[in-house]
Order: structure tokens, then sequence, then C-alpha cells
């Protein structure tokens, strides 16, 4: 039970950066590289692949390859769901 309550904390930590919540509602519409989740989040692009890194290394996302890109997406509907609720709490305020 321990391990489940630490990995829960440990993805929500993941969760609080409003930039990364930026990328994975992003990456909840399609599969994105990083180039195009850099352009729509006004970001640079070291600073996405350091979220997408940081979110892949929580199971947060997943990418396939082709040739010299990567394309990532959100690894399950859990986290789209779990996003969302917060999202539409916050929007309640």
């Amino acid at each position: 039970m321990y391990r489940t309550l630490k990995e829960t904390g440990e993805l929500f930590k993941v969760l609080s950066d409003p930039t990364r919540i930026k990328i994975l509602l992003s990456l909840a519409e399609e599969e994105k590289c990083v180039h195009e989740i850099a352009r729509e989040t006004s970001s640079k692009l070291s600073n996405i692949s350091h979220h997408l890194r940081r979110m892949k290394d929580k199971n947060l996302v997943d990418y396939r390859r082709e040739g010299r890109h990567k394309y990532y997406r959100v690894k399950d509907e859990h986290i789209i769901n779990i996003l969302k609720q917060g999202v539409a709490h916050a929007e309640e305020r």
C-alpha cells in the first residue's frame, strides 16, 4: 500500500507544473513532435524536451520514432481523465 501511495504522490508532483499540464492536454488531442508542442505552448524546445523526459520517466507519455523525429502521446486514458477532472474542478471556482 505504501508503494502505491508514494507513486500516487509522485504522479501529482509531475502534474503540478502548468507547462506539463499544457503539454499533456495538447497530447490528449493527438500525438505530436517536440516542435509542435513547443509552438503550441510558446516554450523553448529544450524546455519541452526536459518536461517530456520527466513525464516519460514517470510513465505518463510514450513516443514513436519516425525518421529523426519522435512523436509523443499520452500513455493511457487515466492521465487524460485526471487532467480533465482537475481542469473542471478549477473552473468551478
